[in-house]
């Protein structure tokens, strides 16, 4: 299957380890639907595994709609193991107090599951934990709602039936049946957020946890501490361009001077790096914008003039005369001809 630049984010793979499973207790046979995502479902309890986050929320999506539930991610949690994800999964499980674990959460999240955001602000009396994912994920409902179900499983061991006092705000649009969110996660759940959010009583930090092993998280702690954190464009400045393209096209696409000073480089010597790689900043962005089209065109169904400002264009006719150059044909009949019925 052919790589994109939505591959460049992973995760580790023992996140999905109970997916399968789930998927099996509603006569789901997963594995293929797997495959076909491009994914190798015997990876999926590798400990130090890591997989195409993108690719992962497509195999959930997938199973979302074969299983008519909007809400599978949210229930699949309940057959994920806490220690799955290795390290830390046992040091979550081993954390004294609940401001530990979400320190250790806020540092590290990016090493399992590769955020654009994650931040832990502590106030007097509210505690925001925020994170959300890279905009070429297009499709993360039912994982957002696995990884935040699995996060409630811990909290539960410090704070048992007051797990249910927390506020969550999430991206996500609202789910058929919201009764769902309310039972597992808290009775204070909404929907259509800018970024996920979960919200506590700052009175709650110095809950501890019963069963926690100081020495074992000490131990989990200091090796996921350990672990170099990887840039998903580490050490390529053209794959570290195409990316920070792609991922700004709507907000400010990128200009050679502004990449330079990002990457620590003049001008010139980027643009001898370019040519000797036999690109130019005007190629990349014309990569990205004909990937990226491509997707928005035939996995939304956001209209074209929203399609054209996702890319980045400053009128329809632009986003027109450039789908003409790269597919032979407009946009809307580029959706028409290859888009999959709903």
């Amino acid at each position: 299957m052919k790589s994109t630049l939505a591959d460049s984010f992973e995760v580790a793979a023992g996140l999905a380890s109970g997916i399968s499973k789930y998927a099996s207790g509603l006569g789901i046979d997963a594995e293929p639907i797997a495959r076909a995502c491009g994914l190798d479902p015997g990876r999926f309890t590798v400990i130090g595994e890591r997989i195409s986050l993108d690719r992962l929320c497509r195999y959930m999506e997938a199973l979302g709609m074969i299983s008519g539930d909007d809400c599978f991610g949210l229930q699949s949690a309940a057959a994920f193991q806490k220690g799955a994800s290795g390290p830390f999964g046992y040091a979550m499980m081993n954390s004294a107090t609940l401001q530990e674990c979400l320190v250790f959460m806020g540092r590290n999240l990016h090493k399992i599951s590769e955020s654009s955001v994650c931040t832990l602000e502590v106030g007097p009396r509210k505690t925001y934990y925020q994170w959300t994912y890279s905009p070429l994920i297009l499709h993360r409902t039912q994982y957002v709602d696995m990884g935040i179900a699995q996060s409630f499983a811990h909290f539960r061991s410090f704070l048992e039936d007051d797990v249910r006092e927390l506020k969550v705000e999430l991206e996500r649009k609202p789910p058929k049946n919201m009764s769902l969110h309310r039972k597992i996660l808290s009775r204070d759940v909404s929907f259509n957020a800018q970024v996920n959010t979960i919200v506590f009583p700052s009175s709650f930090l110095g809950r501890t946890n019963p069963q926690a092993d100081p020495r074992l998280f000490a131990m989990m702690a200091k090796y996921v501490d350990d672990v170099p954190s990887r840039t998903p464009d580490d050490g390529d400045p053209v794959s570290a361009i195409r990316l920070h393209v792609a991922e700004n096209l709507a907000t400010n696409t990128p200009t050679l001077t502004g990449e330079a000073e990002r990457l620590g480089m003049s001008a010139r010597t980027l643009q001898r790096r370019l040519t000797a790689a036999g690109t130019s900043m005007q190629d990349i962005i014309d990569e990205c914008r004909k990937e990226m089209a491509g997707k928005l065109l035939l996995e939304t169904n956001l209209t074209l003039s929203s399609i054209g400002y996702k890319l980045g264009f400053s009128a329809p006719a632009a986003f027109t005369r450039s789908a003409l150059r790269w597919y032979g044909m407009t946009p809307s009949d580029f959706r028409k001809k290859h888009k999959a019925p709903d």
